[in-house]
C-alpha cells in the first residue's frame, strides 16, 4: 500500500497553487507533513480517485504550513470542492479557486486522492 500522497490546494492570499503532502505515520495514521510549492513527480503526482482517507483521523506534523503565507489550516469549498488554506481562527472564507465566500461550517470528513510519488 502506498504511504505518501499529495493534495492540491491554493493559498488564500496569493492564489498560488501548492500541494499538501500526506505521509503514512505509525499506526497507519495519515500525517499532513509539508506544504510544497512544486508539483510532485511520479504517478501523475497529485490528487486522484483511488485513495479515500478519513480526514478526522489524520494528524498534523509540526512543520506543516502553507508555503506562501504560513496558514496551518485549510477549508474545502462547498461550491467547487477544492482546498484553500485559511487562518486558524477565521470564521469566513473566500475560495482561492472559484471566489465563493461564506461562513466556515462543518468539517472535512474525507479526502479522495491519488497516491503520490511512490512508496
Amino acid at each position: 500500500m502506498d504511504n505518501l500522497f499529495f493534495l492540491e490546494a491554493k493559498c488564500v492570499h496569493t492564489k498560488k497553487t501548492f500541494y499538501i503532502r500526506f505521509d503514512k505515520a505509525a499506526g497507519g495514521i495519515w500525517c499532513q507533513s509539508y506544504g510544497v510549492t512544486e508539483k510532485p513527480q511520479g504517478n501523475d503526482g497529485v490528487v486522484a480517485n483511488n485513495l479515500c482517507i478519513d480526514i478526522s483521523k489524520t494528524s498534523m506534523g509540526p512543520q506543516y504550513k502553507c508555503p506562501y503565507c504560513g496558514n496551518m489550516s485549510y477549508i474545502q469549498c462547498g461550491s467547487c470542492g477544492k482546498i484553500t488554506c485559511k487562518p486558524v481562527n477565521v470564521k469566513e472564507f473566500s475560495c482561492a479557486y472559484c471566489g465563493n465566500s461564506g461562513v466556515v461550517s462543518g468539517y472535512i470528513k474525507e479526502i479522495n486522492g491519488k497516491s503520490g510519488m511512490g512508496q
